[in-house]
């Protein structure tokens, strides 16, 4: 992983597909520990604010969401991804049996009910060069 963006997963100590609630236990386990007022130094109080900056992000679904997909683009440099999405985001075409998306550019993002692989697919656009991630249910 590339040195511009922070894996906030790591360090939370959790896993990228973790819960809210194991996001929380881990930030307040860490917290504890990492706390300014636990042990006077600045790099405990440096630990302790990027810990804090971890749990804000990751807390709130929309931030979190966006953050998963700056992350993803940093682990996929050669993707430009435009936007991180469920299977409950795409249009599904019963008629083609395929599932498609609309890009900002006016063109789609489409593949079949047999690409969708767990936990999670990127597609490009037809029209132009981004691309998106589908988060694949189990």
């Amino acid at each position: 992983m590339g040195s511009e963006v922070i894996d906030y997963y790591e360090i939370l100590q959790c896993d990228k597909n973790a819960t809210l609630e194991e996001l929380k236990r881990s930030y307040q386990r860490l917290a504890l520990t990492c706390h300014p007022d636990k042990k006077i130094s600045s790099e405990n109080n440096e630990n302790f604010h990027i810990i804090q900056k971890a749990w804000s992000v990751l807390r709130d679904p929309q931030s979190r969401k966006e953050y998963d997909a700056l992350l993803s683009c940093e682990e996929h440099r050669e993707l430009l991804l435009y936007d991180s999405i469920s299977v409950p985001d795409l249009n599904y075409d019963s008629c083609n049996s395929i599932y498609s998306y609309q890009c900002r550019c006016g063109g789609l993002y489409s593949v079949t009910s047999s690409e969708l692989v767990p936990p999670k697919i990127y597609v490009e656009c037809n029209e132009c060069s981004l691309s998106i991630q589908i988060d694949v249910p189990s």
